[in-house]
């Protein structure tokens, strides 16, 4: 079949669009993984040009991509410096932490009443990976994930879209609250234990231990910038 060679067809048109609005999509998930890993931290700034150059695009969908993640409060514009990785107090990180515990522990109350064999294998292959992890590095991302996938489980959207929005806030301070090796395994030892009772169907105790588990990496993050500024881990 011959390849056309007239005006672009309504067709090439739409692909063009969803080429279009996919790339700044994708540019998004990025900069996000970045920030999760620790690559970006609070205060960094976004070099747009060097980030469209080291991913073969031009800076339009970067700079779409840095608008998107304004509006989830990522990354905030400073005027005449340009986009910088937003970061916030410790107090509003503690805020953030009391309402992202109510919605984890609204999410297991809800999943509990959902939760099946085959969901039950899923999180216990996970737990085992994330005591597999051999450091903070891998650890972090996959617990990211195992997280979202409990949310998940709850079967509501809305619920979902709010915690994530809220999480994505907490990242730095999340990692600097699982650096310790034995911090890495409390938690993991409290996800065998939300586990446990969400194959009971347990409603109100999978709800009390999904909202301790997020208050104790509160605490953690308290304690650590308690800490003088040259004993803290890095």
């Amino acid at each position: 079949m011959a390849e056309s060679t007239g005006p672009i067809t309504a067709l090439q048109r739409r692909v063009a669009e969803r080429q279009a609005t996919s790339l700044p999509h994708l540019i998004v998930e990025e900069l996000e993984r970045m920030i999760i890993t620790g690559v970006l931290e609070g205060g960094d700034r976004i070099n747009e040009s060097a980030l469209a150059m080291r991913l073969g695009v031009s800076r339009g969908p970067v700079r779409e991509a840095c608008r998107h993640l304004e509006r989830t409060r990522l990354v905030e514009f400073r005027a005449n410096r340009g986009m910088f990785v937003r970061e916030i107090s410790v107090e509003e990180a503690a805020q953030l932490y009391d309402i992202r515990a109510s919605l984890f522990g609204l999410a297991g109350r809800l999943a509990a009443a959902r939760f099946t064999g085959d969901d039950a294998d899923l999180l216990r292959a996970k737990i085992e990976r994330l005591a597999d992890a051999a450091g903070m590095d891998d650890y972090y991302p996959l617990n990211v994930e195992f997280h979202r996938h409990l949310v998940a489980l709850s079967g509501n959207p809305r619920l979902v879209e709010l915690y994530d929005n809220v999480s994505k806030e907490l990242h730095l301070f999340r990692r600097h609250g699982l650096e310790p090796a034995s911090a890495r395994r409390s938690s993991n030892d409290e996800h065998r234990a939300i586990l446990r009772h969400l194959e009971a169907h347990d409603a109100d105790a999978v709800a009390r231990l999904m909202e301790d588990h997020i208050l104790a990496g509160k605490r953690r993050m308290l304690a650590e910038h308690e800490r003088p500024a040259g004993r803290r881990r890095s």
